[in-house]
């Protein structure tokens, strides 16, 4: 394994003659913005949050706009060096770095908020824009973008994509690529595409290529502006904050919060060393220094979250805890987040450096893991905190050292290595947010055999075949200037097995793997007995989980807990070879090289009996993410005339009920007398008036009739026609469907913008003959908006020669 010491400091060969050629070079395209070549400028941009390495660039672009931005890659071969691209520089990872010399581009420039269309939930931000600014400028909408890194008051949203950054409440809500719905990207030949769009689907393209996007970590092409999907501002939060004795307790705390109906936002977790460290500060707020401490996080309306906090300082108490202090009032919450929030910023000021590490593991394994870190630095005689998203097992051990003092580093780059090799034994995954960088990239061989290697780099090769755009990064054998990219391991880091995914059943992480030809019925009947349920799935119960997601990516309870490609975490997967490779991981967390398992079941194929057989191969078994049971799932049914359901509709989902409702689905038919809406909850005894108040509230406003129903009452089978746009245009585009179509029903999943289309009593030549028509009918208006469909009945349409150039790469790839 190449030694991280050895990458410490990276001095171009560029001469100072041949760096003012380059100057005189790229001010040929860079005429409004800046170009930076002297050694006291380029200092400020030789290294990022990581610190202690430094890559000294050759020069410095700040494109003043995207047209020069897209000059300065059309010209890339004249430039003949590697090109990265940088936005706040905060990333823990060694990412945006000159690692192998040549050019940073410097995206600062970039910094407008765009638009915000607060009816459909989404808003157009350039690559610039910081987390805080967008926020800010929300705000007063009642609206919020969930991913909250730590470094959100510096930190950029082109930076966050990159990285497929988290934060501390993405344990509910999910980290950065659940809520990417379009990216503008200009590759390195300089042409600019946009893949998606508003309303979050394929747009133009026959592929979501949007996926492989998020979290390239700048190595396909550099993003200028997204498209993001928003939700509505809870009304109320209610911050806890709990300290317990040992690690035992802590994590007992720690399983059953993840279990609770409460359903929290974020669950923490520090250390006695990281506590003992702020309460030797300045910063210091009395808690006990021999203590674990949580910190844990609800809310929704405050009507049902007041009702939750008793049960939540239930269970922190009853795992452990004689000292939980607990606030709805925002300056006093702001104080029980104080202990977390500067312990990243007392590490930088007791420390010369320091190395966060950022791995993902079962949570089952926290304290086998935790074991390891204490006693491999205790040992090697490296200081080292804990303070990390505990909910989804996302640990960041905080490694002290000084990279000066000879021997530190080194050290640990070992204790790095070990518990790299351990992450991995137990089924975890080597970053959860943070990203590989070129800190972790000797460690991929650990997490990808022979085959799911050559796949990743088919992606890096499709877009980038030169690696000139940010090389060595995420995979060291991504070098420029070599003519092919090699899939070795280095001799120190073995490469994965042949070790594929067996079926299994983890209640406390809530992960289940099964076969794809199971149906829903099957996954119930194996999570039931832990109080856990796979809400997304069609209650017909004949169609199996392969059929389904091959059918739609969404299901009524998209409405809550997002697609199908978020609900599953890992799959086995059959290449055409008939070799089964593991894509994806166990853990429900992970940004471990390119997201191959999302751009596979968001491709728009029927596998194996439909009229398109996938190039690619197919999927054997699922890796799902269950979700906690909370005794009871009922379907209230709102019925009346169309314009107030449609309103009623609106009303349930741009409230933060929607955070909570399985689904929120207008029901109309071409043939049928009565529209209606369905509205279906999962709750406990205790919670349900409150829901029942809730919908009886607007259902009355509305003049609509209320109907309960004790069990689950949706039982859609597989749609014939998919189309994905925006929400408010889903509920018209609906309308119009069943005013052109006979025999057409459409189930408007409100909240994700889809409409499920049904055709009842056709032939199969009818069928066909109006599902062609139906595409006609709503291609034009999708186009516009990013949006797209497809249908388990009709081939895709033929990809144009740019995507076709794509297409071929990979499918050359994984025909191997």
């Amino acid at each position: 394994m190449t030694s991280i010491s050895s990458h410490r400091q990276f001095v171009s060969p560029v001469s100072k003659a041949e760096r003012a050629l380059l100057r005189d070079q790229l001010e040929q395209w860079i005429v409004r913005g800046r170009v930076l070549t002297a050694p006291a400028q380029l200092a400020g941009y030789d290294t990022d949050g990581l610190g202690y390495r430094i890559y000294r660039p050759d020069a410095v672009v700040i494109p003043a706009d995207a047209e020069e931005l897209t000059q300065l890659l059309e010209n890339a071969d004249q430039i003949g060096l590697p090109i990265c691209f940088r936005g706040a520089g905060t990333s823990l990872s060694g990412g945006p770095v000159a690692a192998q010399g040549g050019v940073v581009v410097h995206l600062s420039a970039f910094r407008k908020i765009r638009e915000i269309d607060v009816e459909n939930a989404w808003c157009e931000v350039e690559c610039g824009v910081t987390l805080n600014q967008l926020e800010r400028a929300l705000a007063p909408l009642g609206m919020f973008y969930p991913p909250d890194p730590s470094s959100g008051p510096v930190c950029t949203i082109g930076g966050n994509v990159a990285m497929n950054a988290g934060g501390a409440h993405c344990f509910r809500y999910g980290v950065t690529s659940q809520y990417i719905l379009g990216v503008e990207a200009i590759l390195g030949d300089g042409s600019v595409h946009r893949f998606g769009g508003p309303a979050g689907g394929r747009g133009a393209w026959r592929e979501d290529w949007k996926r492989l996007m998020v979290g390239s970590e700048g190595t396909l092409a550099v993003f200028t502006r997204f498209w993001l999907r928003l939700l509505p501002c809870p009304k109320k939060v209610w911050t806890f904050r709990a300290t317990f004795p040992d690690l035992e307790t802590a994590e007992r705390a720690i399983h059953r919060l993840s279990a609770d109906e409460s359903c929290p936002v974020a669950i923490e977790l520090m250390d006695p060393r990281c506590v003992a460290m702020v309460e030797n500060s300045p910063m210091a707020v009395g808690l006990p220094t021999d203590a674990f401490l949580i910190l844990t996080e609800i809310d929704g309306l405050e009507a049902l979250v007041n009702t939750r906090v008793d049960s939540i300082v239930d269970i922190l108490k009853e795992s452990g805890s004689d000292n939980v202090a607990y606030s709805d009032d925002p300056k006093e919450r702001q104080r029980l987040w104080k202990a977390r929030k500067v312990a990243g910023g007392l590490m930088g000021q007791i420390s010369a450096d320091f190395l966060v590490q950022d791995a993902v593991i079962p949570k089952r394994s926290l304290a086998d893991v935790l074991e390891l870190v204490y006693r491999e630095s205790d040992a090697a005689g490296i200081p080292v905190v804990n303070v990390f998203h505990a909910g989804d097992g996302n640990l960041h051990p905080n490694f002290l050292f000084d990279s000066k003092t000879p021997g530190e580093l080194e050290k640990v780059e070992q204790i790095s290595k070990r518990l790299m090799k351990r992450v991995i034994e137990i089924d975890g995954t080597l970053s959860g947010e943070h990203g590989i960088g070129n800190d972790k990239t000797a460690y991929m061989p650990l997490v990808f055999g022979p085959d799911m290697m050559r796949l990743q780099l088919a992606v890096s090769k499709t877009f980038d075949s030169h690696s000139q755009l940010n090389p060595l990064k995420v995979f060291a054998n991504r070098r420029f200037g070599e003519s092919t990219i090699k899939c070795d391991s280095p001799d120190e880091i073995p490469q994965r097995d042949h070790r594929c995914f067996s079926h299994f059943l983890d209640p406390i992480d809530g992960i289940l793997c099964v076969s794809v030809d199971a149906v829903v019925a099957d996954v119930q009947d194996l999570a039931a007995p832990h109080r856990l349920r796979f809400p997304l799935g069609f209650d017909g119960m004949n169609s199996s989980l392969r059929t389904q997601t091959a059918s739609t990516g969404y299901a009524s309870a998209s409405s809550r807990f997002g697609p199908y490609f978020d609900n599953i975490v890992g799959m086995n997967w059959k290449l055409p070879s008939g070799r089964v490779v593991r894509i994806g991981e166990r853990v429900v967390k992970s940004t471990t090289g390119y997201d191959l398992l999302r751009f596979l079941l968001n491709a728009w194929h029927v596998w194996g009996d439909g009229p398109t057989k996938c190039p690619w191969g197919e999927p054997v078994d699922y890796v799902l993410r269950l979700r906690p049971d909370c005794e009871q799932t009922r379907t209230i049914v709102l019925t009346g005339d169309r314009p107030a359901l449609h309103a009623a509709a609106n009303r349930f989902r741009m409230s933060c009920w929607s955070h909570w409702f399985d689904s929120i689905d207008c029901v109309q038919s071409s043939f049928a007398t009565t529209d209606f809406l369905r509205v279906a909850v999962n709750c406990s005894q205790r919670d349900w008036p409150v829901f029942e108040a809730a919908i009886r509230s607007i259902a009355q406003e509305w003049s609509l009739s209320f109907e309960v129903h004790d069990e689950q009452q949706i039982n859609d089978d597989c749609p014939d026609f998919v189309v994905k746009t925006t929400p408010q245009h889903a509920l018209k585009l609906a309308e119009k469907i069943t005013q052109n179509f006979e025999t057409a029903t459409c189930v408007v999943l409100c909240a994700n913008g889809v409409v499920h289309n049904y055709f009842d009593g056709l032939t199969p030549e009818k069928l066909t003959n109006s599902l062609r028509d139906l595409a006609t009918f709503v291609e034009p208006s999708l186009q516009l908006v990013g949006g797209d469909w497809s249908s388990r009945h009709l081939s895709p349409d033929a990809p144009g020669p740019v995507e076709q150039s794509w297409l071929e790469t990979l499918e050359r790839e994984f025909s191997i």
